[in-house]
């Protein structure tokens, strides 16, 4: 019998959890490492922030699941790969801690015969100085959790330009290395709705601030859409959506720290820029969870396995492949 280890419960590890559970779950041992307890539907993330879903509607339990596939569910933080085995075991193996209440803070080693890496990313909000949730002084739509605190800063705001008032919503991305601008133009467009709803559009300035190169890039080198029988490129077509809305945009902006009300940012021809705000949604960018490597001895071989940002070496190789493989 074989042990299968998958690190995270996220799209990509649910999904391969699921497909081994049901292919060989009753043959050999699947087991699945994940700090948290439910599953999210990340991209509904951004109308729980808006009001329009619940953060039960996009989440739930893993554990009933994975027993009725035989998958084990072990919800811990993996801490470290050990590819070549340690001093207690001569396989594989990898050192994880439990989160779950009942066995919280407490480590244990899993041997392996194979290890399916699906931890995903860590948001390095840490990157720009004020970005993200308290302490930072921004929202976020990147967890359940974030997603409602967006909302109830969201509907203050409403209900202040209810009673006259201006604001000021900027929403972008947070670095010049975020990579998650779709998510960020799906919430802009969703506040935009939001906002017309409430009746105080009017009072509301809304800004894009992006570091695409153009607006309608979403950090994949453009888009094409077919609408009404023509062929319109990304930038035209939400250019033109924009305009329509009085949505302004800043793109190739790069933002290096967040205060209180402002944000500074760095243009591509070499600029500085503040920009004051009222309601910030900037999306952080990705880096890899921090996990550590080592050798049988001990010694840290991180640098063997990882990227300098931390996500897991790969050999790019994408030649088609049977959908088994």
């Amino acid at each position: 019998m074989a042990r299968i280890v998958i690190l995270g419960a996220g799209i990509s590890g649910h999904t391969a959890a699921r497909c081994l559970g049901r292919w060989i779950g009753k043959q050999h041992e699947v087991i699945v490492v994940s700090p948290r307890a439910k599953w999210n539907w990340v991209p509904s993330n951004i109308w729980v922030a808006v009001g329009e879903m619940t953060a039960d509607q996009v989440t739930f339990d893993l554990a009933p699941i994975y027993k009725k596939i035989n998958v084990d569910f072990r919800q811990a933080s993996a801490l470290s790969i050990h590819p070549e085995g340690d001093a207690a075991h001569a396989k594989p193996c990898v050192k994880i801690e439990y989160t779950s209440p009942e066995l919280a803070g407490q480590t244990e080693s899993i041997a392996y015969d194979y290890l399916i890496n699906a931890t995903g990313p860590k948001l390095n909000f840490g990157a720009t100085p004020g970005l993200g949730p308290a302490p930072g002084y921004t929202v976020s739509v990147c967890t359940p959790d974030h997603a409602l605190e967006a909302n109830a800063q969201l509907q203050k705001q409403i209900a202040a330009m209810q009673t006259g008032e201006r604001r000021t919503f900027v929403i972008g991305t947070g670095h010049g290395m975020a990579t998650c601008q779709g998510a960020a133009f799906e919430y802009i467009c969703n506040v935009d709705h939001r906002l017309r709803e409430a009746g105080v559009r009017k009072q509301a300035r809304l800004v894009w601030l992006s570091n695409e190169y153009e607006v309608g890039d979403l950090g994949i080198g453009g888009v094409h859409v077919t609408r009404g029988g023509y062929v319109t490129n990304g930038k035209a077509f939400i250019e033109s959506l924009m305009a329509e809305r009085g949505i302004e945009w800043i793109t190739r902006a790069h933002v290096s720290k967040v205060e209180p009300g402002t944000i500074h940012y760095e243009l591509l021809d070499g600029s500085y820029n503040e920009l004051a705000f009222d309601f910030a949604m900037l999306i952080p960018p990705f880096a890899g969870v921090g996990l550590k490597a080592y050798d049988p001895s001990g010694a840290d071989i991180a640098d063997a396995l990882f990227a300098p940002n931390g996500f897991m070496k790969v050999d790019a190789d994408y030649t088609p492949k049977p959908y088994e493989d």
